[in-house]
């Protein structure tokens, strides 16, 4: 399995040279410097261009490689020519000429099909653009680590095994080992944490908060700020979703709690705004005005529907569905709902855990969390056809005989069998990284 370089490992940069020099030159270590210094500065304009998800982490990764490789050979470039080293604890190995050919051959293997990617990429678009970018990462990621291998064989230059090859730290103290709490987070987390029911994976949540033990005793998943329940509809036996933020419920409240909840009932998707107070809605249109504004993206304004209880406001449909796609990778979610006495009611969520409970939605009304393109449904029913699972002439619109086909596809794999094209069943399919 590939490992990735994590930013933050330390590690101690020098080189004990028991060997002769032979034909290592500081001028052949200068151009092979040169030639990693240039590919550092290409991930770092690809970066540049991505604000988060796969492929900028491919790029930070590979990033970390050659910033490695970087240090090594300098620091190599300074033993030959006689300056000073930062002390350290690598020592050098013997070179293997033989083996610096190998390595060479996959190297240019591993060029030809970077090469083939870019050009898949510049020709589509969408999603199948995206896959295409992040294959041409992972294989430029690849190409760092053989690089790294190449330099050993072919230079003597050893690299601390303990940087390249251990799993990232899961906090960011750079150690390779969880950073511990502090005291004060141990008095407001700790007793969460040995909860059964709490989310290992978000330790900051204080789980012992009352509708987290609610939902577990009713048998619940939980995952982050978020409770999820899954049952079937009564009217038609279909899966029924109802997920809940909690991220705003205050202990003391005997009205009600202000929250979120994401629903899939009867095949229709809800994303409801609760308010803990009875509201003043608009009934000539029979709706709210909503300020919301997604991470720090700027806010947008538009109108909510009123719930027949009148304490809160609902996207329903295709709206609620576009409104959980654009909330899947975000942190928060700030909205303001506007009463039509003018009142405010403002409520940051914090949405930690919040794809777990979007999948289960988008899953049980069978839709796809991913915004997709017709040209994308259209690779979709190619693929599908070609292993043998019949979508009908690929035309991009993702009809019955889709939704069937692609059932037929999760059950062969062992995947919910709900027609949609979600995250799994693509990577299964092939579209994934």
């Amino acid at each position: 399995m590939m490992q990735i370089l994590k930013s933050g490992i330390p590690f101690l940069i020098a080189a004990q040279f028991a060997l002769p020099v032979c034909a290592q030159t500081a001028d052949s270590l200068r151009a092979e410097l040169d030639l990693v210094v240039t590919q550092i500065e290409e991930a770092d304009a690809t970066i540049a261009r991505f604000d988060g998800g796969l492929i900028r982490a491919l790029a930070e990764a590979r990033k970390e490689a050659l910033s490695l490789s970087e240090a090594v050979i300098r620091n190599r470039i300074l033993g030959l020519e006689g300056g000073n080293a930062v002390e350290i604890v690598i020592p050098a190995v013997q070179p293997d000429d033989a083996r610096a050919t190998r390595i060479l051959g996959e190297i240019a293997a591993a060029q030809s099909r970077i090469a083939e990617a870019e050009k898949e990429a510049a020709r589509a678009g969408g999603l199948i653009q995206a896959v295409a970018l992040s294959r041409v990462e992972t294989e430029k990621l690849t190409l760092a680590q053989l690089q790294m291998g190449y330099f050993q064989a072919k230079y003597g230059i050893a690299f601390p095994n303990s940087v390249a090859l251990a799993p990232p730290p899961s906090s960011g103290s750079g150690s390779g080992e969880p950073e511990p709490l502090s005291t004060a987070q141990d008095t407001a987390t700790g007793e969460a944490e040995t909860l059964p029911w709490a989310d290992k994976r978000f330790p900051q949540i204080d789980y012992s908060l009352q509708p987290f033990e609610q939902a577990h005793k009713d048998g619940d998943r939980i995952s982050g700020w978020w409770s999820i329940e899954t049952e079937r509809a009564v009217v038609d036996d279909s899966p029924k979703v109802v997920a809940i933020n909690y991220s705003n419920f205050e202990p003391g409240s005997y009205s009600g709690f202000t929250g979120l909840l994401a629903r899939c009932t009867e095949g229709e998707t809800a994303l409801v705004y609760i308010q803990d107070d009875y509201l003043m809605t608009d009934f000539r249109r029979n709706s709210f005005d909503i300020t919301y504004r997604i991470d720090d993206a700027p806010a947008q304004q538009t109108r909510w529907n009123s719930l027949t209880n009148n304490k809160g406001a609902g996207l329903f449909g295709r709206e609620a569905e576009q409104f959980l796609r654009r909330i899947y990778d975000a942190k928060s979610l700030f909205i303001r709902l506007v009463e039509k006495n003018g009142q405010r009611h403002d409520a940051v969520f914090d949405l930690s855990g919040g794809q777990d409970a979007v999948e289960a939605v988008a899953s049980a009304c069978g839709w796809s969390t991913l915004s997709l393109s017709p040209e994308d449904y259209k690779a979709i029913q190619t693929m599908l056809n070609a292993g043998g699972f019949e979508a009908g002439t690929p035309d991009g619109r993702w009809g019955a005989g889709s939704k069937r086909a692609l059932k037929a596809f999760q059950a062969s794999v062992g995947l919910p069998e709900t027609g949609a094209p979600d995250r799994a069943t693509l990577t299964r399919l092939g579209f994934g990284e």
